[in-house]
């Protein structure tokens, strides 16, 4: 059957146009995720691809397991910071299974560490809860050399996949043995730098940290703590270092 020559043109080019549309499509998306990074703080450790939300309980208990802080002995009373918190959400699904904790919530990214989206943040894990949270939250934002945290004031310090981030690792742990009390405990999270070549690219971009857990170690020691506690979560992909640090001579 003989097919004219003008059918044969309009179909190449509704290929053509449908190819070109796809590209533009592409486009589109590399320019608004490039303006949705140029909009972040220089120095920001947050998800490239934002928080998730989770509404399953178990799933939250999972997640909270990933980031190893299961592990953690949560007491009431206690008072504890969490460096690069970023939005609260650990802190908003920890608030699910423990109470009477007050949170200290510090990052240094205020487009995401601000007072609207931690509310917004909690306000839908308490719906996932179907209950009020009694824990209370304190914002503070700091900078790459300062936490800006109140000195002698917490039980409990995390810092959950942050450390490899610090464009100045030795001046925030100096800061931070000042913010213990003399009892308190640092948990530290981290997968071993050296094993992705992702945060390694991230590292030449943009300054952050890139020790081997080695290394870590031995400067954190070197900044007035101790080494009391270290394990390794296999269970998570990334297989993260957990360790517990405490001030020396305590």
């Amino acid at each position: 059957m003989h097919v004219p020559s003008f059918t044969i043109l309009t179909v190449q080019t509704g290929k053509f146009m449908l190819q070109t549309m796809k590209i533009i499509g592409v486009i589109l998306v590399l320019i608004c995720f490039w303006l949705l990074n140029c909009n972040r703080n220089k120095g920001s450790m947050q998800p490239i691809d934002g928080y998730q939300l989770y509404a399953d309980k178990e799933e939250i208990s999972q997640i909270l397991k990933d980031k190893c802080v299961d592990t953690i002995n949560f007491k009431k009373g206690d008072v504890i910071a969490d460096i690069g918190a970023g939005n609260g959400s650990v802190e908003a699904m920890l608030s699910i299974f423990h109470d009477s904790l007050t949170f200290y919530i510090q990052d240094i990214d205020t487009t995401v560490c601000n007072q609207r989206t931690i509310n917004e943040t909690f306000s839908y894990y308490q719906e996932v809860n179907n209950k009020s949270f009694t824990n209370k939250l304190i914002i503070v934002v700091g900078s790459n050399d300062k936490t800006n945290l109140p000195d002698d004031t917490f039980d409990k310090v995390l810092m959950l996949w942050t450390y490899q981030y610090f464009l100045n690792p030795r001046a925030i742990m100096t800061d931070l043995k000042q913010k213990l009390k003399s009892d308190g405990r640092l948990y530290i999270v981290n997968p071993n730098i050296d094993e992705y070549e992702t945060s390694k690219e991230l590292t030449l971009k943009h300054g952050w940290n890139a020790s081997p857990i080695e290394k870590q170690i031995s400067d954190i020691i070197d900044c007035g703590f101790e080494l009391i506690r270290f394990s390794r979560n296999y269970e998570d992909p990334e297989n993260p270092y957990i360790m517990i640090f405490k001030k020396k001579n305590q």
